[in-house]
């Protein structure tokens, strides 16, 4: 995916800057973006209720309120727990439970007396003490029994009694009783009546049962039945506020989600880049270093990768000149010993021979080893289902190699001379320690993959990668007698590597026991 090019100024800042960019980004435009929806969006519609909505809910079973939630009923035989449980009020019925019993029993046209209100307010635990509200009632002093009774004159130097009255959570019993009056005092009954009047509004709109939201109340209406029907209160979440709340945070991440994502992937764009080059490092003298380019620890990292590089490829050149060097050196002092033993006696001249043989063969493949990447430069387009399909048949008689499926027309870019070196190898191994081998060819998605099965012995586990190893042999059975130099598979797998592909061995099981071994060769397909 190709993404939005930054300023190079900014692309070229360190990660620890880009990273605290972006967070710093994130957090203020998702501020601003809270911002934005506690200006400009409405407010939240009220979460309670009307006269006619409750009016309505009671007539029908259930009402969809303007706030978009539904407020239903439920059908008792007994009255519900707030008629049950109700204490007596101190004045008497109060004047707002008044007034909602009578609109309600007008809109439902039911007399006041089948309809139950419960307009306690339900107050909140505090932190400062038990949930209480306390009313001051003004009183007349000291009272003395009065013969002219309730409405007689008091005297002038009457004074202020106060008067407290607890009053509980609804569904709490009042921890103790409201303090006693003082001895000899007595409510004022004018008083309370007005007290009890005041919660009477005389002049109200004609659209009062419509337009007034009340908080949730209580209310409950008796059937002609004598079943009950009881509101059901809303549930307190989420509120219509917590509602747009919630909405504002998606709307948040929303906005915030697709600048994140394309500001990481344009961060971790260099560093996918790097990882990528650093895997295409070769030691090709004429591969081009790795392009510097992205935040300064990136770039910083690119240039250690390509000073590794030119000394890597140094060191093995060095390596490479060397073996090479002596392989070539010793060529001279083995011609003149085979010179010299001709005037030896046969038994020891032919002893002689072979060790000079082996000496050979040994130089041959160290040689072999060290020119392997220069072998891979000179690459071609070649059928290598044919390639090795006609080598399988050339070495059939000579080394037992058996043919398996072959697909046809599997085409790969590599030196000839160095694929027949890969197979001819693997044969000579395969027929040295089990016999014979098989041949078989096949894709597997984009690459060609190659196998040499032999029914031998295998190879213990632990030595699959050491075998790999210049020089090494299993002393059990790839010993000089046998002919094995132990360069025959580093050479192969040289070779492999040289042309960007692999070489793996691996056990074959039959039963759970060994049943031989496999010589897997990958390649990428052309």
């Amino acid at each position: 995916m190709t993404l939005p090019s930054l300023p190079r100024a900014l692309s070229r800042l360190p990660i620890f800057t880009q990273v605290m960019g972006l967070c710093v980004f994130v957090l203020i435009i998702s501020i601003l973006i809270n911002i934005a929806l506690v200006v400009l969006m409405p407010p939240p519609k009220p979460s309670g209720y009307t006269l006619s909505e409750a009016a309505r809910a009671l007539s029908e079973g259930q009402v969809k309120l303007r706030n978009g939630r539904t407020l239903k009923t439920e059908t008792l035989s007994t009255p519900p727990a707030f008629i049950r449980e109700k204490p007596p009020h101190p004045f008497g019925e109060n004047g707002f439970e008044r007034l909602m019993r009578q609109r309600l029993a007008q809109s439902l046209k039911v007399p006041e007396s089948r309809v139950f209100i419960d307009g306690r307010p339900d107050f909140r635990r505090n932190r400062f003490g038990p949930d209480r509200m306390v009313f001051r009632l003004p009183d007349k002093g000291p009272h003395r029994p009065d013969t002219h009774g309730p409405d007689a004159e008091a005297p002038a130097n009457q004074g202020l009694v106060v008067h407290s009255m607890v009053v509980e959570r609804i569904g709490r019993p009042a921890p103790q009783q409201p303090p006693a009056a003082p001895p000899g005092s007595v409510a004022d009954s004018a008083t309370l009546h007005r007290m009890r009047e005041a919660f009477l509004i005389n002049n109200l709109p004609p659209g009062f049962n419509e337009q007034i939201t009340f908080p949730a109340f209580r209310a409950a209406l008796q059937l002609p039945d004598g079943r009950y029907r009881n509101l059901i209160l809303p549930r307190q979440f989420p509120e219509p506020w917590q509602v747009s709340l919630l909405l504002g945070f998606l709307l948040t991440a929303a906005l915030i989600a697709p600048v994140a994502w394309l500001l990481s992937r344009r961060l971790t764009q260099p560093i996918a880049a790097l990882a990528e080059g650093a895997a295409k490092i070769d030691f090709d003298p004429a591969a081009e270093p790795l392009k510097e380019s992205g935040p300064a620890e990136v770039r910083q990292a690119t240039q250690v990768l390509n000073a590794m590089q030119v000394r890597i490829r140094k060191h093995v050149e060095s390596r490479t000149a060397v073996i090479a060097a002596i392989a070539h050196d010793l060529k001279t002092p083995l011609a003149r010993l085979r010179l010299r033993i001709e005037s030896l006696p046969a038994r020891e001249r032919d002893k002689i021979a072979q060790d000079i043989a082996h000496m050979d063969s040994l130089i041959r493949s160290a040689m072999t080893f060290a020119s392997a990447d220069k072998m891979a430069q000179n690459v071609v387009r070649l059928d290598l289902s044919a390639l090795a399909e006609s080598l399988a048949e050339d070495m059939a008689d000579l080394h037992n190699v058996q043919m398996g499926p072959i697909e046809p027309r599997l085409t790969v870019r590599a030196d000839s001379i160095a694929l027949k070196r890969i197979l001819c190898n693997l044969f000579e191994n395969a027929h040295r320690y089990a016999g014979g081998s098989r041949l078989s060819v096949r894709r597997d998605g984009d690459q060609v993959v190659v196998t040499v099965s032999d029914d031998g012995p295998g190879i213990p586990e632990t030595a699959l990668e050491t075998v790999f190893e210049p020089f090494h042999r299993l002393e059990s059975s790839r010993n000089r007698d046998t002919g094995g130099a132990g360069l025959g598979l580093s050479v192969a797998r040289a070779l492999s590597e040289a042309h960007k592909g692999t070489l793996i061995l691996r056990n074959r099981y039959a039963n759970g026991q060994i049943a031989g071994l496999d010589a897997i060769l990958s390649l990428p397909l052309a």
